[in-house]
C-alpha cells in the first residue's frame, strides 16, 4: 500500500505503512550471518570508502567459529619495532606449522596437542631467515612492509550463538518500491529515508550471529616462538606434545554426574579446516547484484498471508508476569487491611 499519514483517536499519527514479506532460509548452499562489532564505532564500517576492506573471512562452521582479517596501516599511529617482532613472530610462525595448521587462539586448539608441522625440519629451518635482525629491518621500514615482515593486520574473531528455544531469529531487512526501476530502486535504498517512497519491506531470516572481537593472535605467535625456542636442544629426541585433559563435572542437582574430556573438543576444532572467503565492498556492483536478487521475494501474489497462532490476550500473557486471578488479588487485598 501506499505511504500515508493518518491521526490516531490518541493523537500518535502514522508515518507510513508497508507491506511485509518473509522470506524462507535459503536452500541453495548460501548462509546469512550477521557480523556484529562491539568494539567498533558503527560509523566506521570496514569498507573501501574507510580504508579498511577486510582481507579475508574465515569459517569453521562445525565448530562456529569465524575470524575477520581487517588491515592495518603501518605508517599512521604505528608502533614500528613491536609491529616487526610480531610481524615476524606471526610468519615465522606461520612458516613452521604451513596453512590452516597455523592457526592460533581458540580456533587452533591454544596450541595444545596437534598442529605439528609437515615440513622436513631441514627446510623450515632455511625459511626463517636468522641472519635479519630487527634493526636492519627498521632502517628500511618500507621495504620490511613490503616483505611482509611487518605485521599489517588485525584478527577479529567470535563464535556464533549456541540456538535453542529462546534463542530470538534475527532478519534482515530490505526495503522496496515496485515502481522504480531495480537500479534506481536500491540506490534509493541506501539514500532516502523510509517512507519517502519504499512500500515494501521484505524480511530474511539470519542463520547464525556472531560478534567479532579482537584477537591477539600475534601475541601467541610470539609466544609459541618463544616456546619452540626454549625447547630447541630436546627437540632430537623426538618427543610429541601431549593434550592436556581438562575433565569438566556438572553438579546441577538431579542430574547424573559426568566427565567430558576437553582434548575431544580441542582435536575436533584442530581437525576442521578453514573455509576461506573472499570480501566484496558493500557499494560494490556484486554487492548490489547480490543484495537485489537475494533479499526480495518474487511471486508475491500467490503467497499465503501469515496468520498468526496465538491471540492478543495470549501473547500479552506469554511475554509479561503471570496474571494472578481476580479472588486471590481480593483476598491479599483484605489481608492488608486486617
Amino acid at each position: 500500500m501506499d505511504s500515508q499519514s493518518t491521526l490516531d483517536d490518541d493523537g500518535d499519527p502514522i508515518v507510513s505503512s508497508y507491506n511485509i514479506y518473509v522470506k524462507p532460509h535459503f536452500k541453495d548452499g548460501k548462509k546469512v550471518y550477521i557480523l556484529q562489532f562491539p568494539n567498533r564505532d558503527s560509523k566506521q564500517a570496514y569498507s573501501v570508502a574507510n580504508s579498511s576492506l577486510p582481507l579475508e573471512l574465515r569459517i569453521k562452521e562445525k565448530s562456529g567459529l569465524l575470524e575477520l582479517d581487517v588491515p592495518v596501516d603501518a605508517f599512521r599511529n604505528y608502533d614500528r619495532e613491536k609491529g616487526i617482532k610480531w610481524g615476524e613472530a606471526v610468519r615465522k610462525n606461520d612458516q613452521l606449522k604451513g596453512g590452516d595448521d597455523g592457526s592460533l587462539g581458540l580456533a587452533g586448539g591454544f596450541g595444545i596437542g596437534g598442529g605439528q608441522s609437515t615440513r622436513p625440519r631441514s627446510a623450515r629451518q632455511g625459511t626463517e631467515d636468522e641472519g635479519i635482525t630487527q634493526e636492519a629491518l627498521m632502517r628500511d621500514f618500507a621495504a620490511s612492509v613490503a616483505q611482509g615482515r611487518v605485521l599489517r593486520k588485525q584478527t577479529l574473531g567470535g563464535q556464533t550463538m549456541p540456538k535453542d528455544s529462546t534463542t530470538p531469529q534475527y532478519m534482515i531487512g530490505a526495503f522496496r518500491d515496485r515502481k522504480l526501476s531495480p537500479w534506481i530502486r536500491e540506490m534509493l535504498e541506501a539514500r532516502l529515508t523510509f517512507g519517502r517512497c519504499l512500500v515494501e519491506l521484505h524480511l530474511t531470516p539470519a542463520d547464525q550471529v556472531v560478534q567479532l572481537r579482537p584477537q591477539f593472535h600475534h601475541i601467541d605467535a610470539q609466544t609459541d616462538l618463544e616456546r619452540r625456542q626454549s625447547r630447541e636442544p630436546t627437540a632430537a629426541r623426538g618427543a610429541d606434545p601431549r593434550a592436556i585433559h581438562m575433565t569438566v563435572k556438572p553438579t546441577v542437582e538431579g542430574e547424573e554426574e559426568t566427565t567430558d574430556t576437553m582434548a575431544i573438543r580441542i582435536r575436533a576444532v584442530q581437525e576442521e579446516s578453514w573455509q576461506k572467503f573472499k570480501c566484496v565492498d558493500e557499494d560494490s556492483i556484486d554487492a548490489w547484484e547480490l543484495f537485489n536478487d537475494s533479499l526480495f521475494v518474487e511471486g508475491k501474489d500467490a503467497l499465503p498471508n501469515l496468520v498468526s497462532s496465538v491471540t492478543n490476550s495470549e501473547y500479552l500473557d506469554t511475554i509479561s508476569a503471570p496474571r494472578a486471578p481476580a479472588k486471590l488479588v481480593k483476598l491479599e487485598k483484605l489481608r492488608k487491611k486486617a
